[in-house]
């Protein structure tokens, strides 16, 4: 792709506005997530007119996460919680995951970071370096994660959550390439895995 080409993309990207596209807004659901159906026409890339259909959005609040990696161990925190996505589809619901959760309306995202590591493994950290930011599913919702890293002293692991969020959170303490492994077997979520990539070319 030429740079030409490229500047084309970020250009058409920055100028889109939502009611350029979004004719008419169903509200769905209204709970602990937020379901829209949107009736939706955009330009294409031949410079035609898609055809009018609708899409549902899954709205959420963005969310953080964080890799906490102890340098002198070469181990990594990961938590263990059950998860109702992998149930739906028969499998182990009970998943390997960052430390993470969702910034509350107005907070710092580092903020929200240390309160999370705080509330999940009991650990108090600065998380001062942003991996990146990411569309989790940009297919069906609108949800981003800002992934950061922490170097942390790693010596305690334990169960932890919020009772009022009917949270049960276990923390592992995981050597490096043990992590690893967890990737390859498909027992991580998507945000795990790609830090522990990121990590492989960073620590």
């Amino acid at each position: 792709m030429s740079k030409l080409e490229q500047d084309k993309i970020f250009k058409r990207g920055a100028a889109i506005q939502k009611s350029q596209i979004i004719q008419n807004t169903e509200y769905c659901h209204d709970g602990f997530f937020k379901l829209k159906r949107h009736t939706i026409q955009y330009d294409k890339f031949d410079g035609s007119k898609s055809r009018v259909h609708k899409r549902e959005v899954l709205v959420r609040e963005p969310t953080v996460a964080v890799l906490m990696f102890d340098k002198a161990h070469n181990s990594v925190l990961l938590t263990e919680q059950f998860r109702v996505g992998p149930l739906e589809n028969s499998s182990n619901p009970w998943i390997y995951e960052l430390p993470a959760g969702i910034v509350e309306d107005g907070e710092d995202k580092k903020i929200a970071v240390e309160r999370e590591v705080l509330e999940e493994t009991g650990y108090s950290c600065h998380a001062n370096e942003l991996i990146g930011e990411f569309y989790l599913s940009p297919g069906g919702t609108n949800e981003t994660t800002a992934l950061f890293f922490a170097d942390v002293d790693l010596d305690k692991s334990g169960l932890h959550g919020a009772m009022g969020e009917n949270e049960d959170i276990r923390t592992h303490i995981v050597p490096f390439e043990e992590a690893l492994k967890l990737m390859k077997q498909g027992n991580l979520s998507v945000i795990t895995g790609l830090a522990l990539m990121w990590l492989q070319t960073n620590k």
